[in-house]
């Protein structure tokens, strides 16, 4: 039979088996989710909700960790590995075809009591192709699971980059409030200084006594020492910036041109209906595909414990010239049926596991949901707290500057003594901080409920990093 007949005859047969294209289900049940949340502005958030801040210094140091990241490469390459994955078990749906030229060369070592026929060269060629029927669908759910698996995995890219953004966000709103602490510290410090000198020269005079200079000496002594402490909070700041940039903390001053204030807090966003809102996450879709995932491999345990039917066909050869390859092929084609009659229960557990797998996988996915509602709602009434203790701070401070005020005449005057004015004093300069301190951490519960409402980012925003040629790596360690 001649070669192109065997092909003709094989690669329709076998063709024929393929399966359709995969199909993904997502499950549509009720979770019980409220219709609204406690709190909802009007704008809507930027997709990139970042650059709400309008800082630019902000925007590009989350463009860099997007583009630099270690920990979200690492992300990256896994998607890549579950891309791999799906793309060889849909191989399963379809024939798999090999084929085997083989040259022979015959001679004996003697001449004695040989037979010349027996020597020459010879030449064979096998081509052969196998399909396992899908009856089951055990092949398909295979390839299903993978794919969602893929879906999974795109999506824990996706919630990997919304937590590096906001990561670098928190990060730098501490920086930029550390810079106004130190700011404010030094101008304390001067004040306090100042009133020392005061101090001093009235002390020379015989009007202030020794423990009011040594009160204020005391008082300068707690800013220095908090001076000092900000700023090293502030190099561990820029120590933990850099590394979220994936770059040496030596390199991060070419990416801060400024010292920055704190930015201006954007206007509560629509935070929408929930089942829109949540469901889209990354966290709670890759929670779904996963459960989808554990579907599918639930369905290949059941469909283990079955038969599989399979179809093969060999075309193959013999001739001793090249030229005649092509000729005289014999074409074997079978079926066969193969099952398990006896394995000491051990499909059957496989299958019950997976089935105890899928319904973890359920109750972690429902999980997931309330998780994602309980951010949302926390981030909304912490809004609503601080504003408030926000307020009241800026009123004590108020308050403090008065009291400060009058103190310093009445001091003047020989009113009150010394240690009323000190602690008017020190009570102003803690509230001061306070007030700072309370607008970092609005600013960063607004990065919190930015992070549970979105729905991730632009696919332009992630790009795929290069690979990394590390065979000189290896070789300079093996």
């Amino acid at each position: 039979m001649g070669f192109y007949r065997v092909l003709a005859i094989c690669v329709p047969l076998l063709a024929s088996c393929s399966s359709q294209p995969l199909e993904t289900v997502e499950p549509q049940d009720i979770l019980s989710l409220p219709q609204t949340f406690s709190a909802s502005g009007t704008e809507a958030a930027d997709v990139r909700w970042w650059r709400g801040f309008e800082d630019p210094q902000l925007d590009q140091l989350v463009e860099l960790s997007l583009r630099d990241n270690p920990s979200l490469q690492a992300s990256y390459w896994r998607l890549r590995q579950a891309a791999a994955a799906a793309r060889g078990a849909r191989s399963g749906l379809f024939p798999r075809v090999t084929a085997q030229i083989e040259n022979t060369e015959q001679r004996y070592s003697s001449g004695e009591f040989t037979d010349p026929s027996n020597e020459g060269n010879s030449w064979s060629t096998r081509i052969a192709a196998s399909y396992e029927l899908d009856l089951w669908g055990r092949v398909r759910a295979g390839a299903s699971a993978a794919e969602a698996g893929l879906q999974a995995q795109q999506q824990n890219l996706q919630t990997a980059a919304l937590s590096l953004a906001a990561e670098v966000s928190s990060t730098w709103l501490q920086l930029c409030e550390q810079w106004g602490q130190h700011n404010l510290l030094l101008q304390q410090l001067e004040i306090n200084r100042k009133s020392l000198r005061v101090l001093e020269s009235r002390f020379a005079r015989g009007v202030s006594d020794a423990a009011d200079v040594l009160q204020q000496r005391q008082l300068v002594q707690r800013s220095e020492q908090e001076l000092e402490q900000t700023g090293a909070d502030i190099e561990v700041l820029k120590v933990q910036l850099a590394t979220l940039l994936g770059v040496n903390p030596d390199q991060l001053t070419g990416y801060i041109h400024k010292e920055a204030s704190l930015p201006f807090l954007p206007a509560l966003p629509d935070t929408g209906i929930p089942s829109q809102l949540l469901l889209r996450r990354p966290d709670v879709r890759e929670a779904q595909r996963k459960l989808v995932q554990d579907y599918h491999l639930a369905d290949q345990a059941w469909a283990d414990r079955l038969p599989v039917l399979s179809l093969s066909a060999v075309a193959s050869n013999g001739t001793s010239l090249i030229s005649d390859i092509t000729e005289n092929w014999l074409l074997a084609i079978a079926a066969s049926l193969e099952g398990v009659i006896f394995d000491g229960g051990a499909l059957s557990s496989a299958r019950q596991q997976q089935d105890a797998a899928l319904q973890e996988r359920w109750a972690l996915y429902r999980e997931t949901v309330n998780q994602a509602l309980s951010e949302v709602e926390q981030a909304l009434i912490r809004e609503g707290a601080l504003n408030r203790e926000l307020e009241h701070l800026r009123e004590r401070k108020r308050l403090s500057d008065l009291i400060v005020q009058r103190r310093n005449r009445a001091y003047t005057r020989g009113a009150v003594d010394f240690l009323n004015l000190l602690t008017a004093t020190t009570e102003q300069q803690s509230l001061a901080r306070e007030v700072l301190s309370a607008e970092r951490q609005l600013l960063q519960n607004r990065v919190t409920l930015y992070r549970a409402l979105s729905g991730g980012l632009p696919q332009q925003d992630l790009p795929e990093p290069e690979p990394a040629d590390l065979e000189l790596y290896l070789e300079g360690n093996s």
